[in-house]
C-alpha cells in the first residue's frame, strides 16, 4: 500500500503544471473540528509576463483548512505575489474530499486580481479541480504536492513539512503559477518562488 501512495505522489509531481491551488502542510484528518492554519512568506519571487520580467520582492500567504466530516474539508487561501512593478493577489475556496488516506481531490473557485504600474491588469475568476497528495517519512518529514486545473490559471506546488511541536510544523515548498489573461490581451502573469512558513493544527 505504501508503494501505491508513493506512486500517487510521484504522479502528482510529474503531472504538475496544470493547477492553481496552493497549500502548506496538508490537514491529515477531515474529522469535524480538525483545523490547520497556515502562514508564511515567499522568498523574493519571480513575477513575469509573456514578454517582460519584473523585479523580485518578498510576498506573503495565509490559509486555513477545516474538517467537515465524511471525508470532506473546506480550504481557504490568500496569496500576495509581489514585485516592484506590480502584484497579483489571489483568493481561493475549495471543497476537498479524501479519496485515500494520503490522497484528496478538490474543486473550488479562485479569484486573481493583477495590477501593474505600466501595463494595467485584470481581475479574473476561475473554477478549478485538482489533487493533493502526501507521503510521510517516519521520524523525518512529510512530502506533499498539489496539481489540478483551472480555466484561467495553472500551477503546481511541491513541499516538505517538519513537525517541531505536537501541533506545529515548519514548511518549505516551491511553487509555479500561471494566471491566464491577467493583463488582458497583453498576456499572462507568471509567479514562481520558494515558500517558507508554519502550520498550526488543532
Amino acid at each position: 500500500m505504501k508503494k501505491i501512495y508513493a506512486a500517487l505522489l510521484a504522479s502528482a509531481v510529474i503531472t504538475a503544471g496544470i493547477s492553481t491551488a496552493t497549500y502548506a502542510s496538508p490537514l491529515k484528518s477531515y474529522e469535524p473540528g480538525k483545523v490547520a492554519i497556515d502562514a508564511g512568506i515567499t522568498l523574493p519571487s519571480s513575477i513575469e509576463g509573456d514578454n517582460y520580467k519584473m523585479s523580485k520582492s518578498d510576498s506573503t500567504y495565509l490559509g486555513a483548512t477545516v474538517g467537515l466530516g465524511s471525508n470532506t474539508a473546506l480550504n481557504y487561501r490568500w496569496d500576495n505575489f509581489k514585485a516592484d512593478e506590480g502584484k497579483t493577489r489571489t483568493q481561493q475556496l475549495n471543497l476537498m474530499y479524501k479519496l485515500l488516506p494520503n490522497l484528496s481531490a478538490y474543486a473550488g473557485y479562485l479569484n486573481a486580481d493583477t495590477s501593474t504600474d505600466h501595463m494595467g491588469g485584470h481581475n479574473n475568476n476561475s473554477g478549478q479541480i485538482g489533487l493533493q497528495a502526501q507521503f510521510e517519512l517516519p521520524l523525518l518529514f512529510t512530502v506533499w504536492g498539489n496539481v489540478g486545473y483551472g480555466d484561467k490559471n495553472k500551477s503546481y506546488e511541491i513541499g516538505v513539512s517538519k513537525p517541531i511541536l505536537n501541533n506545529v510544523e515548519l514548511n518549505l515548498s516551491y511553487y509555479d503559477h500561471k494566471f491566464q489573461e491577467a493583463l488582458g490581451d497583453d498576456g499572462d502573469m507568471k509567479a514562481r518562488g520558494v515558500n517558507m512558513g508554519v502550520t498550526v493544527k488543532f
